[in-house]
């Protein structure tokens, strides 16, 4: 892992790595940028820059998120959950379907 994820131990430092992330590279006001800020309109960003910021934190945190994964997760609380569960930093969110835990588990060694 890179220097800047090492401090990350649970989901909300992994938000506010998120935010700091949409911020910088998008420009995006943290006002915004709530856990409750619907991904698809919310934020201001499009499918492409959305499915951008995906790409930038698998590589990150080195995972892969299955296909639709932005179908899935609504809320940046969502996403944030998503990606710590995967990391093994938080329980399975409650959003998160048989089917699309199957998917994420197949991709990535998820801690169960």
């Amino acid at each position: 892992m890179s220097e800047p994820i090492l401090g990350i131990t649970n989901w909300m430092h992994l938000f506010r790595w998120i935010v700091k992330l949409i911020r910088d590279e998008y420009g995006v006001d943290e006002k915004v940028l709530t856990r409750n800020a619907v991904l698809d309109g919310g934020i201001g960003l499009t499918a492409e820059q959305l499915e951008q910021v995906l790409d930038h934190i698998a590589e990150t945190f080195e995972l892969t998120f299955p296909e639709n994964t932005l179908n899935e997760t609504v809320r940046l609380e969502d996403l944030c959950t998503l990606t710590a569960w995967m990391r093994g930093l938080f329980k399975k969110p409650d959003f998160v379907t048989p089917p699309f835990e199957e998917r994420c588990r197949s991709l990535n060694n998820v801690p169960a």
